[in-house]
């Protein structure tokens, strides 16, 4: 009968041990999620209705993907540009046709803005008209170059009569010798441009074919990293596809010939979703998430930009407040 007192008695310590724990332990989280609601409801405040949307998208696609190492700038735009990204660092456009166009389909809208910042985290670059057309003479330049350093060198003894001919005999002799002469170099002139433009004109398309190839990697690639960041911050895995379904009926948005068709790059989703698990990316961005708090944010005077700051906050004073209290 003593043993089983003792045995009560080492229980009820126990438990009196622990309670105090798990009590604080709640406590706490109780708080915690408290702090975070606060946060999001003073956003939706804050926000006008489709910048409190992206907003939360932003913080929740950083968060999970470990993306909050840097701010991010959020612009809606009238026009639709897909060089936007490449202009200005961590800058994601949003055209207003394509939010009209989304009725209200928060994982859609987080697949788009996800595009947009894994070209920026893999450090993608779009070649603009302006760098092509300087490419282009680059080109023109080296072949010029190459041209005239294959011709034949002429001997200084030529050089001299040349000149002898041209400048120094007067009269009908010298016309006649000087008309040769430019019959001459008028030939080897117009044979040296026609190979310059040969040269130029297969520069030229290899290098629009490797703009080409270039860039349709990379909208690809974007499209694998958009779907597996998405998916990782808890959106709906069908997301992206519905995504590309409203680019490929929105008004204003025409990709050119440097960009894979609508129909690659639902292929190229699909066949990302059958690689990778989405329970598996869940978990990953769950633990991602609870590690993290919500990120802050500043809306422009004018109401038409949205930065949403890093981990670290909007300033270094923020960060030190962040580490030590204010």
């Amino acid at each position: 009968m003593s043993g089983l007192k003792t045995k009560l008695s080492a229980t009820l310590t126990c438990l009196c041990l622990i309670l105090p724990t798990l009590l604080t332990n709640k406590v706490e989280a109780t708080s915690n999620t408290s702090k975070i609601n606060s946060i999001y409801q003073n956003a939706k405040t804050q926000l006008p209705p489709d910048f409190y949307a992206i907003y939360r998208i932003v913080d929740r696609l950083s968060r999970a993907n470990e993306y909050d190492t840097r701010p991010w700038q959020v612009v809606r735009s009238a026009k639709y540009d897909t060089q936007n990204f490449a202009k200005n660092a961590n800058l994601i456009s949003i055209y207003n046709g394509v939010l009209e166009q989304l009725g209200g389909d928060a994982s859609a809208l987080a697949c788009m803005i996800s595009h947009e910042m894994a070209h920026h985290k893999q450090k993608h670059q779009v070649i603009t008209n302006i760098e092509k057309t300087e490419f282009i003479a680059q080109i023109r330049e080296e072949a010029v170059n190459k041209v005239l350093n294959r011709k034949r060198k002429t001997s200084p003894v030529a050089v001299v009569g040349d000149f002898f001919i041209r400048r120094v005999i007067g009269g009908t002799i010298g016309t006649v010798v000087n008309g040769v002469l430019d019959n001459r170099n008028n030939r080897r002139f117009r044979k040296q441009q026609r190979r310059i433009n040969e040269i130029v004109e297969k520069r030229t398309i290899e290098l629009e074919e490797n703009i080409t190839k270039q860039s349709k990697k990379d909208e690809l690639e974007a499209d694998k990293i958009a779907y597996l960041a998405t998916v990782k911050a808890g959106f709906d895995k069908q997301g992206c596809l519905r995504a590309m379904s409203v680019l490929n009926r929105t008004s204003g948005v025409e990709f050119d010939e440097n960009h894979p068709t609508v129909k690659e790059r639902v292929a190229a989703i699909k066949a990302v979703m059958k690689k990778h698990p989405a329970q598996t990316l869940i978990e990953e961005g769950k633990e991602n998430l609870s590690r993290t708090q919500p990120l802050t944010y500043n809306l422009s005077t004018n109401q038409t930009s949205l930065r949403v700051n890093s981990r670290h906050g909007a300033s270094v004073g923020d960060d030190i407040d962040r580490m030590f209290g204010s």
